[in-house]
């Protein structure tokens, strides 16, 4: 098979290994905190997996290229507009389709293949027809109740965790645009845009890619052209693929193009799996070889991405979380006990007396902080939605005004128009979107926290003082976080390194929480909107455009709606995870510290042949966690420059 993710999964069996190594050397030391943070690493690396998210627009074979690639008819096609659902195709040893619907209103819904295949745009009603129009209306809102299509299936493709997510296809003023662009694109790992090799780069798709696509995606996306097999020579496939090539360079710096003919590699793989193809009359279908069809060069080229730049990044992260927190424990805790066993106990105790209550202290500050930082968010909150709601009726005005002064065009180049003047408008307010709401969460946090880190880290000293009778207190480093162009020392270091990734990855701890399930969470995609049913061969007659422009107010008023109860539901996930990280750091560090001090009070009163055994094990276990610590930093390495000899073939 041409897709493959040996390499990854050999480096995921790698970083598994030693894992399950460090938390075993965890366990034996005691350290429940730390077993905890290895645990929560071990199982983020087990279940890691890839999304390789289909877009293009309707009638350029986006259905049958996903079955292509899955080598079954997975996904019904047609001629006409089929995929109106997000459909989330995974591994499964028994076949299944589930419908999710949004909001949890209804519970998930086991279907059949037939009930499935029902599932496609509806048609345009009889114009005129009552009866068709109301059976349509009826239709369109089913479908706006249905949060995603879950298809499980024992896919060769998908056995390595990929999940393939088919998106609806989409034109100019559909709010799907929006959304799988800003929601589902980032927190996929490869987009895959399907051109027509017929057709190609309309100026829609151009828009779609220039105005629509955000910066950080661009490296991610690969282009399909399919139909190849409709062209008629070598001489046209080049041509097209130059034709291409040359439009995408202004918009992605190194494209990833690939002439493929989606139909003949499905009906190849069909044919290596048994099934005998024939026409209606009973004739043989003609069968392409799979070499000829691109899609070897385009699954080769989607492998090695997916292993040797996404996978090393998602393995590269928790290897370097688990080397900092050996040196954390080698420094803070066993260095504290090897330095603890030559105390005197005289010494110590009147020592240790003083101490706890600046403790306490620390424990009720960071009880009175948890309070503000409620106050401080939920004003913080407010602000940001009166913010948001007044760009989105920004955006909506531009576009009445964009209609206003081109309303001489007939409704396909008003449309562009709008399109155009809105598409970047959009894609930038939800850049400013992720940073301003990520400036209020660590602004509010380093406002409400000022006396509890100063305190916090005196304490640190006062404790330090205790092992050095107070001749290295003044070497205290506390760990230094930026906020607002200054550096304050802060003990919330981890948040603020998690909230830059919490809105596109649900695999950290504040997107897990605040993102809930990834992409389904914040994708508002209704299927079909109130303008973009079924074309605009609705709006005919002298008042089309009368008709045109009370659809767009109330696309825009719905979408409104729809992107402000978003809103509001991803800064509650947000500041609900906060919250309940901020708390969390303010105990475990309590506790480690209560731990430290009881243990320093321990190995004051251990007899000399205890200390002396006591050291050995220490020592023991220094050289346990530095053995761990060096392989994984070896694998760090590794997947630091995985492999950069690897070309993505193309053509």
């Amino acid at each position: 098979m041409s897709f493959s993710l040996d390499y990854f999964n050999r480096n995921r069996d790698s970083v598994l290994k030693h894992m399950n190594r460090l938390y075993a050397a965890l366990k034996e030391m005691g350290l429940q905190n730390e077993m905890k943070k290895i645990l929560n690493i071990t199982n983020q690396v087990g279940n890691e997996s890839f999304q390789i998210v289909v877009v293009g627009e309707f009638s350029r074979g986006k259905s049958t290229f996903i079955n292509a690639l899955l080598g079954k008819r997975i996904l019904p096609s047609s001629a006409r507009p089929t995929t109106t659902l997000l459909n989330v195709i995974t591994h499964s040893a028994e076949p299944f389709i589930k419908i999710h619907y949004r909001e949890g209103k209804r519970p998930v819904q086991m279907i059949d293949e037939g009930e499935f295949k029902t599932l496609v745009a509806p048609k345009e009603p009889i114009q005129g027809d009552k009866e068709s129009e109301l059976a349509f209306q009826k239709q369109v809102e089913h479908f706006q109740t249905i949060s995603h299509a879950e298809i499980g299936h024992p896919l060769a493709f998908c056995q390595d965790g990929v999940q393939i997510i088919d998106t609806p296809g989409t034109n100019d003023l559909d709010p799907a645009r929006e959304q799988i662009t800003n929601s589902i694109i980032p927190k996929s790992d490869v987009a895959i845009l399907i051109l027509s090799a017929v057709k190609i780069l309309s100026e829609s798709e151009v828009s779609f890619l220039r105005d629509r696509i955000l910066a950080n995606d661009i490296q991610k996306v690969f282009v399909a052209i399919n139909f190849k097999d409709e062209l008629q020579s070598q001489h046209e496939i080049d041509q097209v693929y130059q034709f291409a090539e040359t439009h995408l360079k202004k918009i992605l710096p190194e494209p990833k193009i690939f002439m493929v003919a989606a139909k003949q590699a499905l009906n190849a793989r069909r044919k290596a799996g048994g099934e005998e193809l024939k026409t209606a009359r009973g004739r043989m279908v003609p069968v392409w070889d799979l070499n000829d069809t691109g899609f070897i060069e385009l699954e080769t080229a989607l492998a090695d991405f997916l292993q040797y730049e996404r996978g090393a990044v998602k393995l590269r992260k928790p290897v370097i979380r688990a080397e900092k927190l050996i040196d954390e424990i080698l420094e803070k805790q066993i260095d504290v006990q090897i330095h603890a066993l030559h105390l005197k106990l005289e010494d110590l105790q009147e020592k240790i007396e003083s101490f706890m209550p600046k403790l306490h202290r620390v424990r009720n500050l960071g009880k009175e902080a948890l309070k503000k930082l409620t106050i401080e968010l939920q004003t913080q909150g407010q602000e940001l939605t009166k913010w948001y709601e007044n760009e989105l009726q920004t955006h909506a005005n531009l576009a009445y005004k964009k209609f206003d002064e081109h309303v001489y065009l007939d409704i396909n180049q008003i449309s562009r128009k709008i399109e155009d003047a809105i598409a970047p408008k959009e894609r930038d307010l939800h850049v400013k979107k992720k940073e301003k709401l990520t400036a209020a969460v660590e602004q509010s946090i380093d406002r409400v926290s000022t006396a509890l880190n100063k305190e916090w880290f005196q304490l640190e000293g006062d404790f330090k003082s205790l092992l050095s009778s107070g001749s290295e207190a003044s070497d205290l480093l506390p760990s230094l976080i930026t906020v607002q162009g200054k550096k304050q020392p802060s003990i919330f270091i981890e948040i603020f390194d998690e909230l830059g990734d919490a809105w596109d990855k649900n695999t950290t701890f504040l997107g897990a929480l605040a993102i809930g399930v990834g992409f389904l969470a914040t994708a508002v995609i209704g299927g079909i909107t109130s303008l973009f049913m079924a074309g605009w061969s609705w709006f005919t007659g002298e008042n089309e455009k009368t008709k045109f422009k009370r659809n767009l107010q109330a696309q825009f008023d719905q979408t409104k709606n729809q992107k402000l109860a978003s809103f509001k539901m991803e800064w509650k996930g947000l500041v609900d995870a906060v919250y309940k990280q901020y708390q969390e750091i303010i105990n475990r560090n309590v506790q480690q510290l209560e731990l430290q001090l009881q243990e320093l009070l321990n190995n004051t009163k251990l007899e000399e042949k205890d200390i002396e055994k006591k050291g050995i094990q220490l020592e023991r276990r220094a050289a346990l966690l530095k053995s761990i610590r060096k392989d994984l930093h070896s694998l760090e390495a590794e997947l630091t420059e995985p492999h950069r000899d690897k070309v993505v073939m193309t053509r």
